[in-house]
């Protein structure tokens, strides 16, 4: 249940973070909302949730905190449900680098089977994509490897990784960036939990193009089947959300098939809206996409396409871009997102919290909070089936 009014403000002293939660719709909901700012002034937060429930954070933190500098690392930490604080950062990244001009050169988690971290991110300066592991205690990562050489032409925004058990995947967009219509979407997958990669391949339909700088979100349905959705780009104009499944993971046998496109997932441009997306598989029984489409964020159950919902009306006529999803064991689920933001400016923090029906249970924060620059949102399920935000 959520708190009383007079409680949605809490200050937890032994961390020095403030918690705060949504206003609700209705009194029927389980879960509460606990919103706090990214731990060492970091930004560009990425939660993941692992098998077990437990909850893992990446984020880039500057090197010299001052509001010029530019250059820093990712740091990775693990969050004590217990305490309600994060435990000791582990840094990623093995060279310091800037990524604090590009927001949408955002990295990617996952956590694989034996509970070792998998990390993928993007360097505009030297147009590459790296990549590293941790050790199965997460304590320490392997020095970073660069991951894409052949299909490395017109490389841009962040691409993504994904893990089940042994199995990893990366996957990103490439191709000439004037001829959007034939660029495509390409992965390298791994049996042995990142030790070693196969081959890069195309995954994609290259007939539909692929948006330059637009993100996208990938997860492990099972073993043997991976879901992708990424932006087109067809005939330089047709900026539509596409679902992609891909089956085999080898070359010989790899097979693709796309779900039908549904009216919220077109988006008509002739420019790249630099956007991203976010995606939870097999997490209360949900599987769920959501997406920006003419700069408002939807919401998609990926096994009732037609479900789509626009999540909610902005505070101001103005762009919703970056969500970020969540789902606990009830079924329950949070989007979160950003509003009036842009690639260095952070705007404004919104979010809607659904329960296991679709059904929008609450909507508004109690104070106006302002997603930190360079950044975006991020969010989890907590054990206990209640939800964490950073911003």
């Amino acid at each position: 249940m959520f708190k009383t009014v007079s409680n949605f403000v809490s200050v937890l002293l032994k961390t020095g973070l403030c918690l705060l939660l949504l206003l609700p719709l209705s009194s029927g909901l389980h879960a509460e909302v606990l919103l706090m700012p990214v731990p060492d002034e970091g930004v560009q937060p990425r939660l993941v949730q692992d098998v077990d429930g437990g909850i893992h954070l990446l984020y880039f933190k500057k090197r010299i905190n001052r509001p010029a500098a530019r250059e820093g690392n990712l740091y990775y930490r693990q969050y004590d449900a217990e305490a309600g604080r994060f435990g000791t950062p582990v840094r990623v990244s093995s060279q310091a680098f800037n990524l604090m001009t590009f927001a949408l050169a955002r990295a990617a988690m996952a956590v694989g089977g034996d509970g070792r971290i998998h990390v993928m991110w993007y360097l505009p300066q030297e147009s590459a994509f790296y990549y590293s592991r941790s050790n199965p205690e997460a304590s320490q990562f392997e020095a970073q490897r660069s991951m894409v050489s052949e299909f490395v032409e017109g490389i841009d925004a962040g691409g993504d990784v994904a893990a089940f058990g042994e199995k990893v995947a990366i996957v990103w967009g490439a191709g000439d960036l004037s001829r959007e219509h034939e660029r495509s979407m390409y992965a390298r997958f791994s049996a042995d939990s990142g030790a070693s990669f196969g081959e890069e391949i195309m995954i994609a339909n290259p007939d539909l193009g692929a948006c330059a700088c637009c993100s996208m979100a990938m997860a492990y349905d099972s073993e043997e089947m991976l879901y992708l959705a990424y932006r087109s780009a067809i005939d330089g104009i047709g900026r539509h959300m596409q679902l992609l499944s891909v089956t085999g993971f080898t070359a010989q046998s790899m097979a693709s098939t796309y779900l039908p496109l549904q009216p919220l997932q077109q988006w008509e441009a002739s420019y790249c809206p630099l956007s991203t997306n976010d995606m939870e598989l097999n997490v209360g029984d949900r599987n769920l996409v959501v997406f920006e489409t003419e700069s408002r964020i939807v919401l998609m159950d990926i096994d009732d396409p037609e479900s789509l919902v626009q999540v909610g009306e902005p505070y101001t006529e103005t762009r919703q871009r970056n969500p970020a999803l969540a789902i606990n064991q009830e079924g329950e689920h949070l989007v979160v997102w950003g509003e009036a933001i842009s690639n260095s400016r952070g705007g404004r923090l919104n979010m809607r919290l659904f329960d296991a029906g679709g059904e929008v249970t609450a909507y508004r924060l109690p104070e106006e909070i302002q997603i930190r620059d360079y950044s975006f949102p991020a969010a989890a399920s907590l054990p206990n089936g209640d939800f964490l935000v950073l911003y």
